[in-house]
């Protein structure tokens, strides 16, 4: 009678339920992915991806099409026999439940909800466990049937549920107790995860007995509905229940980057690019919105910087490596941030950008002098003196500045782009005297150093903190023949439904030097490689660089590109330290393992490049000023600045007073 009574009420309450509106469903939390380059557009997914950003919910959202069957099975035999039967309720289910809770049987288990009902639950309602949410329950339910299909309803439904350490739905499920994808789900893993619905936190590796128990319940009940054979149901049973269970993750992470984007380096790229993605679209959206991010960064180009770095400092206590490297439009295609990000997570292509202060860049802040040289006017093959130290008596503030050549090498007369293949100091010094410090400082501004330049004489040696992202973009800029273009690593942001919520696009190009003194610059720096400090960075390919080297060898660096792809390095402790008797070498300079590093990574990736020149200036005669060209004869046709008229002044020599303080050594 008393069931008679509930079935009764029910039949009252959905009369008057009928004509509630079902209500909208809260948007499920969906796990975010990030893709490299080569990745086509639509195509970011839990297969491609090479990191994953959440918060508390893990979740991948499949189609129908894209459950495993056995999944399917497993779930409806273990939660609703008759799912594909009833049209959203099981009356007596509801009445032995309700009876159960009215008569508040003590040990009693809830059941009697169908999958419909259960996901009207998940997404519609609140958990309370009182009479008017259970009558709302099954008249939404009802309602939800005849609103969609079963095949969409259990869609949704698999994809909503929670099976524990943090995984929402089957695909974030099969990857966090098996490390596979659904698709490749077997029987007795399938009944594993099926019997966890019930108890999502009983996690297997921590309740072995109860998992087991239900697993092989849930294979039972394939069995009985004709899923299984008895002879597949045995089999099944009989696998351990942890030949393929994974361990438990310690603790769930927002930030989740594949073993071998990680052993390339990629942690680093993936927290700049998570900074980036917060900025622009806040947290809400990058943890739980299921966004797809297309980078530029090329999965070869990567394993080969890293396996650049690595190589060459492959000692226990080797300073650590950076390498940035851009492509002729801009996009970033490399980065090596730091050798260890579970010890240190300050990225040092990034400077300030990636939690540090940046590094002095030393000699190969001369270009930038060069630059402003040549744009005012002046001819690389002006003549300077280059003795082992010269002292400008006023020049640092009003104190006296000491300048040193490199092992106080005593060069000459020298003309410019001489004493730049030898990394002059002394050269350089005067050079901006004449030019002037502020002059230098725009310059490296204006070419895409982005830190700020305090425009004082020692900025050509290079005193600032500047990033390696900021020099890779600043000798990029001459690479493009003066066209500065701003680098950028997220090529595009879709959203779950493939609708693009960013995109690139073709990024700016401002032409913030002229060609011709871009190029002369250029021809400059081709002699550093071919006759210069920088000869271990010699490629095949027509190239141009700049070593550089600080104070007491504290830091050093290589600059460099071809006219496809510029790529800077840098080589240090954490700790400036003098880098002293490391692989051999005296002293660490640009010139040697930044060099290798560059060399080693760049030989990798203009291997498959296609030949080519930097561009005719003097279109009309495709003349060439042989007088100013660096290096033995190329397919280069490069026009260069002609000298200015008269002959270059050579500065008088100063008097020698007291050295006050270091300068940086050259490269």
């Amino acid at each position: 009678m008393g069931v008679l009574l509930l079935v009764a009420s029910m039949g009252f309450g959905f009369a008057l339920l009928e004509r509630v509106e079902l209500p909208k469903a809260v948007t499920p939390v969906e796990t975010s992915f990030i893709c490299l380059a080569g990745v086509a557009d639509g195509g970011c997914d839990i297969n491609s991806k090479v990191a994953s950003l959440s918060g508390q919910e893990n979740r991948t959202t499949l189609t129908y099409e894209q459950m495993p069957k056995v999944m399917i099975q497993a779930v409806i035999s273990a939660e609703d026999r008759d799912f594909f039967k009833h049209n959203g309720i099981d009356p007596f289910g509801i009445a032995r439940a309700l009876y159960r809770d009215l008569s508040k049987t003590s040990g009693a288990r809830q059941g009697g909800s169908t999958i419909t009902q259960q996901y009207v639950k998940l997404t519609y309602l609140t958990s309370e466990r009182t009479l008017s949410r259970k009558l709302k329950e099954a008249a939404l339910a009802v309602k939800l049937e005849r609103k969609f299909t079963k095949q969409q309803i259990l869609e949704r439904y698999l994809n909503e549920v929670y099976f524990g350490r943090g995984a929402y739905g089957v695909e974030a499920a099969a990857r966090a107790y098996f490390g596979i994808a659904s698709s490749r789900l077997n029987v007795e893993q399938a009944a594993l995860l099926a019997g966890l619905i019930r108890a999502p936190l009983d996690d297997p590796t921590t309740h072995a007995a109860e998992a087991l128990r239900r697993r092989d319940g849930v294979i039972n009940a394939m069995a009985d509905a004709g899923y299984l054979s008895p002879g597949e149901a045995r089999d099944a049973k009989a696998v351990p229940l942890d030949a393929t269970l994974v361990p438990k993750p310690e603790r769930a992470n927002n930030v989740r980057v594949e073993p071998g984007f990680t052993e390339v380096g990629g942690d680093y790229i993936t927290e700049w690019v998570r900074q980036q993605l917060v900025a622009r679209f806040g947290e809400a959206v990058v943890y739980n919105k299921g966004i797809r991010v297309y980078l530029t960064i090329n999965g070869e180009a990567q394993k080969n910087a890293n396996h650049a770095v690595v190589g060459v400092l492959d000692q226990p206590n080797d300073p650590a490596g950076s390498l940035v490297s851009i492509d002729e439009n801009g996009r970033i295609i490399a980065m090596i941030g730091g050798q260890n990000f579970a010890t240190s997570k300050v990225n040092y292509a990034l400077g300030r950008l990636g939690g540090g202060s940046g590094r002095p860049a030393g000699s190969t802040f001369k270009p930038f002098a060069l630059a402003a040289f040549v744009e005012q006017g002046n001819s690389v093959k002006s003549v300077y003196e280059a003795p082992a130290q010269r002292i400008f008596p006023t020049a640092d503030e009003g104190k006296p500045w000491v300048v040193d050549n490199f092992e106080n090498e005593d060069l000459g007369n020298v003309p410019v782009d001489e004493g730049t293949w030898r990394s002059a100091n002394t050269l350089y010094a005067q050079l901006t005297q004449d030019v002037g410090a502020k002059a230098v400082a725009e310059m490296a501004t204006r070419l895409g150093v982005s830190a700020p330049v305090k425009p004082v004489n020692s900025v050509v040696l290079g005193t600032n903190d500047v990033s390696v992202l900021d020099m890779a973009t600043a000798f990029s800029t001459f690479a493009n023949h003066g066209v500065k273009i701003d680098p950028y690593i997220i090529r595009r942001v879709e959203g779950p439904d493939g609708k693009v919520l960013f995109s690139a696009g073709e990024p700016s190009r401002n032409q913030v030097v002229s060609p011709e003194v871009a190029d002369t610059v250029t021809n400059v720096l081709r002699g550093v490689i071919t006759k210069g400090s920088g000869t271990r960075a010699l490629l095949k390919k027509v190239s141009a660089g700049k070593t550089g080297s600080t104070d007491k060898n504290k830091d050093a660096w290589f600059v460099g590109y071809t006219c496809h792809t510029t790529t800077a390095v840098w080589v240090g402790y954490d700790t400036p330290t003098p880098m002293l008797g490391i692989h051999g070498l005296k002293a660490v300079t640009g010139g040697s393992l930044p060099a290798n590093i560059w060399r080693s990574f760049m030989a990798a990736k203009t291997a498959g490049e296609s030949k080519c020149s930097y561009r005719n200036i003097d279109a009309g005669t495709n003349r060439v000023n042989p007088l100013l060209v660096a290096g033995p004869p190329t397919t280069t046709t490069t026009t260069l600045l002609p000298p200015p008229p008269g002959p270059a002044a050579v500065p008088p020599a100063q008097p020698s007073i007291p050295q006050p303080q270091p300068s940086p050594a050259p490269g």
